[in-house]
């Protein structure tokens, strides 16, 4: 009996110590986290990390209501995070792959141009070239940005002055925060479509920051929240089927090009030349 008892105490002792190669895995992500060991350790649960980022992010991005600056800098405090906060695996995880077919960038370019047409119906529908209809209201802001051009610029100058930041900083940042960072941290926790409809709420809700509030305007409102939530549902669909974020962030630079354009062409009084 007791050498049997010695024999069990030695096979549990070299079993439950472990191994250098044991440590490091240990140390390694967890198949199911979205950041590093060191933030889990922190803070265990991916969707406070979110949460946080997200919130960072609109306090930015309300910020530029009076300082333009501002808008900027909460999407270039997004870029480097999937790389500095998450592992390859968690960034795969996210979307940060290429998609399962390249026919994913040539579908949602073709979405996004369906649903900037829609939007753009909606809002002369209703408001005509009043400044109820965003695309007004956005005009008027792109004519505040062009004051600080130099004179004699030509149209196409200012044009893409205007579009070329557009058509970069919020594409990347938004599809990494909303489609990346949101929709997988709240798809972990309770399934696809409740994440869907809270990426597309925080992406609807953070876009109030340029129109709506300041002037505050609700029938302004009525329209531009609901443009902005069905169109992060379109993203984030796309993420979702592409499993790539990519496809997502072409398709968000295509709507923004295409909303300057039909700004441009619609609406070059509100502009100036």
């Amino acid at each position: 009996m007791p050498l049997k008892s010695g024999w069990i105490y030695r096979l549990q002792s070299k079993y439950s110590s472990s191994s250098p190669m044991e440590v490091q895995f240990q140390s390694k992500a967890s198949p199911d986290s979205l950041f590093r060991p060191a933030i889990d350790r922190l803070i265990p649960a991916p969707r406070v990390v979110v949460v946080c980022i997200f919130v960072i992010h609109a306090i930015l991005r309300f910020g530029g209501m009076w300082n333009a600056q501002y808008i900027a800098l909460s999407m270039v405090v997004i870029w480097p995070l999937p790389w500095l906060l998450s592992a390859r695996q968690a960034r795969r995880k996210m979307g940060f792959r290429a998609p399962q077919s390249w026919q994913w960038f040539v579908i949602g370019s073709v979405l996004t141009i369906v649903l900037l047409a829609f939007c753009a119906a909606m809002g002369w529908l209703f408001f005509g070239e009043t400044n109820s209809n965003w695309f007004t209201r956005h005009a008027m802001a792109l004519h505040e940005a062009l004051k600080q051009v130099p004179a004699g610029a030509s149209l196409i100058t200012q044009f893409w002055i205007v579009t070329l930041p557009a058509m970069i900083f919020s594409p990347l940042a938004e599809e990494f925060l909303y489609r990346g960072f949101i929709l997988t941290a709240f798809s972990m926790r309770w399934g696809c479509r409740t994440a869907m409809a809270i990426q597309a709420s925080a992406f609807a809700l953070v876009h109030l920051a340029h129109y709506g509030l300041n002037p505050f305007q609700p029938a302004l409102i009525s329209i531009w929240l609901p443009s902005m939530f069905i169109t992060a549902l379109v993203f984030g669909w796309i993420v979702q089927k592409s499993r790539s974020v990519w496809p997502a962030v072409v398709s968000h630079s295509i709507f923004n090009l295409g909303m300057n354009e039909i700004v441009f062409l619609l609406l070059p009084q509100f502009i100036g030349e």
